[in-house]
């Protein structure tokens, strides 16, 4: 049931009804290339036609009077002249037997028949040249197409003779006309068949050449759909390739909106950890009688719990990967405050790695910032100090003011970054050979940096191997609201 729900919905997208089958693009290029083909050899034929009709029944024309003329000519030069037999006039008439004069008779003025050509003689005379000879009787004794006239001799001034001429009243109907009609038909016909198989063979080449190109189109949308890497494979039409390059442009997109909605994500479990952390560890210090349950430790572990709700406050957004991971909300605070919370939250902590965490700073700044963006930022650096420490080392953290900014510095005696690899550290998911024992997901300094540049500041890291690392931040003291 599912699968023929979801081919009627396919065909009613299509715009094709139920039953019929969507045509290829290679039976509709050859039904066009054809249909295209026959009406241009019709339309073609038809002119040819058209023109063969008005033009030939001129020339049979002229034909005729010239004929005539030159009969009535020889008949007076004949009929005037005792030297002229009858069989030499025959001859001389049987030759003006020419389309479409088919029989000619010569009288003298007595209305004695002296020459009689034509009929059986013109069955087997050349005319045009051989390809319109010898015509079949029935086509030529076809009396009610043909009619007869009359001519009168004269010499001066008196009748020496008559002559009768029948030729064909209609010059459509004429031999060569029709023989010229029938080989105009089959020519046509011939040119039609050629014209046709010409057409199919190119509409063949052209409609295989564009399916492929579709074909290879498809299959590359097909590949990216299914998550395939996939290049660019150049194509001779056009509008392929731009539809290609279209495709590749939206892969692109599609993985940079994944990778990015997984960096989001992977911010957010990173995120929840660090306070998640840090309750855990109070806790537990308070179970093992370490730390005593007063108003302080009960506002740390409150204030844990408010950085949970703000981040799950900011989880649909984050998730969302076609916006701003989440908005500035800019404060007016106290830094000291701040820094000491941060310090005592993570005290109980670092005290059982036996890791000393000191507050160098006691200097009441106000800022206007995003607290919540700063102080992640802090606990970010520390929680980094403290798995790159190891035990008896020491994390120090001091500010100071100068001029319209504030400088944070965050110093430990870990293990230290190679020099090489300084510039890589900032960058997500990335982590040192030499920590590949110790958890983590190289998201801790990539999510300080893009807080750090969103508060409008700047962070700098000195490091060696061995020694420690020192960050610092500075930031300005008022920051505008977006």
């Amino acid at each position: 049931m599912i699968k023929s729900k979801t081919k009627s919905m396919t065909r009613a997208r299509s715009g094709t009804k139920p039953g019929t089958k969507p045509l290829t693009l290679r039976k509709l290029w050859l039904q066009i290339l054809i249909l295209v083909t026959v009406l241009v050899i019709t339309v073609n034929t038809l002119i040819l036609t058209f023109l063969t009709d008005r033009y030939f029944a001129d020339y049979l024309k002229v034909s005729y009077e010239l004929h005539v003329s030159e009969i009535i000519d020889y008949a007076t030069a004949a009929l005037s002249s005792e030297e002229i037999s009858l069989r030499q006039m025959a001859i001389e008439l049987e030759s003006h037997l020419n389309d479409p004069i088919v029989e000619i008779k010569l009288y003298d003025k007595d209305g004695n028949l002296l020459a009689d050509v034509g009929r059986e003689n013109f069955l087997d005379m050349p005319m045009m040249g051989s390809r319109f000879s010898r015509m079949p009787m029935g086509r030529v004794t076809d009396l009610s197409t043909q009619e007869t006239r009359q001519f009168e001799i004269e010499s001066g001034g008196q009748v020496i003779g008559t002559v009768n001429i029948t030729i064909h009243n209609i010059a459509e109907n004429s031999f060569v006309a029709q023989k010229f009609k029938s080989a105009l038909l089959v020519n046509s016909v011939a040119s039609f068949g050629i014209t046709i198989l010409i057409a199919v063979l190119i509409g063949i080449y052209v409609s295989k050449k564009m399916s492929t190109s579709l074909k290879e189109t498809e299959q590359l949308a097909t590949d990216i759909q299914m998550g395939k890497d996939v290049g660019y494979v150049s194509s001779d039409i056009k509008e392929i390739n731009a539809i290609r390059e279209s495709l590749l442009e939206l892969n692109a997109r599609l993985r940079l909106k994944q990778k990015t909605r997984k960096t989001l994500v992977d911010q957010l479990v990173h995120q929840t950890r660090t306070p998640l952390t840090i309750l855990q560890s109070h806790l537990e210090a308070i179970q093992d009688g370490i730390i005593e349950v007063t108003d302080d430790e009960l506002m740390v572990c409150q204030n844990q719990i408010n950085d949970i709700k703000s981040i799950i406050a900011n989880m649909s957004s984050m998730i969302d990967a076609g916006t701003e991971m989440d908005a500035l909300k800019i404060e007016r605070f106290e830094l000291h405050a701040l820094m000491s919370q941060i310090h005592q939250g993570l005290m109980a902590q670092f005290r059982k790695k036996k890791i000393e965490l000191t507050l160098a700073s006691d200097e009441k700044i106000m800022l206007k910032t995003d607290k919540h963006k700063l102080s992640q930022s802090i606990y970010n650096i520390l929680m980094n100090a403290y798995k790159y420490t190891q035990e008896n080392g020491v994390v120090k953290i001091s500010y100071w003011k100068l001029n319209e900014r504030v400088i944070l510095k965050i110093q430990d005696t870990g293990m230290g970054i190679p020099d090489a690899e300084l510039h890589k550290i900032f960058d997500a998911y990335y982590r040192s050979a030499a920590t590949s024992e110790i958890k983590g997901e190289g998201l801790g300094l990539y999510i300080v940096k893009e807080n750090v540049d969103r508060l409008k500041g700047s962070i700098d890291v000195q490091s060696k191997v061995g020694a420690g690392t020192t960050l610092i931040i500075e930031i300005p003291l008022e920051m505008d609201e977006e």
